[in-house]
């Protein structure tokens, strides 16, 4: 793949060296370096946030304690958006259509899931399982788009999937629930298929449109869907307090500075790089769970992750280099 250079954002999170007066010169020398310190923060910001989620759901509603911070984050970014692109969206129906999929499967699906679930499980554990997002979109693509699997994906499915199986199978002193735990499974398989959806669009383009978008339709259902679980009943001041500090930290800190950091990462950066967020942000959680509140980490446990991270970084890899496109190809889209 040709190396790109490395210019002056004009867009997006990478827009803010414009707003400090910055060279054009000196804004391209701090984006190269830049990433060194951006990389680990993602890392650690959406690890942190399995802790966060596991804090706030012990007092508070799931769905509801979720879906509200989505609908902040969503209108928040949103705003941005608009402001950046002078009050014209230029949003079709078409986008209303595919945001709103990506939202039911990325943050309705994905992350109402993954909450949900931990209440019963370790965040480590959440995250483990949803690290499995890019094994399930590898069997997706094969499945409804007819994908391509080269023998090392194919490796990374057997690893990923029978790592799962290890985990979750009764006996041997494994301490996981099979409920919660397929809760978050499936809650995987949503993110896989709404981020499918959204990359085959042209929507996929406008990366920090498509997650305000998201945001706001998953948040909302979430909202809805605790509303109708009957959560509304335990919104008292003895349920919200204890989860407020942790809400408004993963509104903060995931939500609105690590999403746009991670989407200025993939412009900036090689993706295969940027990918290591797959299987670095299990590790991060599962060290803050066992550091901050003393979650147990068994052998069975420690081998299940290996293996399932095995797995993980197999699929990443092959897709990445089933990505890299053709010299004259990327020349024409330049062009174009």
């Amino acid at each position: 793949m040709q190396t790109r250079e490395h210019r002056a954002p004009r867009q997006g999170f990478s827009g803010v060296p414009e707003i400090l007066g910055i060279s054009v010169r000196r804004a391209s020398a701090m984006s190269r370096h830049a990433w060194l310190l951006a990389l680990p923060f993602t890392w650690l910001a959406f690890g942190s946030a399995f802790v966060a989620l596991k804090v706030g759901v012990a007092t508070a509603p799931p769905f509801l304690f979720s879906g509200s911070r989505f609908l902040i984050a969503g209108a928040a970014l949103m705003a941005w958006v608009a402001i950046r692109s002078g009050g014209d969206l230029g949003i079709s129906l078409r986008d209303l259509a595919i945001g709103a999929g990506a939202g039911v499967g990325m943050i309705l699906a994905g992350q109402g899931g993954a909450t949900w679930a931990t209440q019963y499980l370790a965040p480590g554990m959440v995250a483990v399982l949803s690290s499995t997002m890019p094994i399930w979109a590898a069997v997706i693509s094969r499945l409804l788009f007819g994908s391509q699997l080269s023998a090392l994906a194919v490796a990374g499915l057997v690893a990923g999937l029978g790592g799962v199986a290890f985990l979750a199978w009764p006996g041997g002193g494994a301490q996981i629930q099979l409920l919660p735990a397929l809760v978050t499974t499936v809650g995987a398989i949503g993110w896989a298929s709404g981020s499918l959806i959204a990359s085959r669009s042209r929507l996929g383009r406008r990366p920090l449109l498509l997650t305000s978008l998201s945001m706001l339709v998953g948040g909302g259902l979430q909202v809805l869907l605790g509303l109708i679980l009957g959560e509304g009943t335990r919104l008292g001041f003895e349920q919200l307090a204890p989860a407020a500090p942790v809400w408004l930290y993963l509104v903060l800190v995931p939500a609105l500075l690590a999403f746009p950091v991670l989407t200025w990462l993939f412009t900036r950066v090689q993706l295969d790089v940027v990918n290591t967020i797959a299987y670095a942000v299990p590790v991060v959680a599962l060290v803050l769970g066992w550091l901050l509140l003393g979650e147990q980490v068994t052998g069975r446990t420690f081998v299940a992750v290996v293996v399932i991270l095995a797995g993980v970084v197999m699929i990443v890899w092959s897709a990445r280099r089933q990505a890299e496109p053709e010299p004259e190809l990327e020349a024409a889209e330049a062009a174009a």
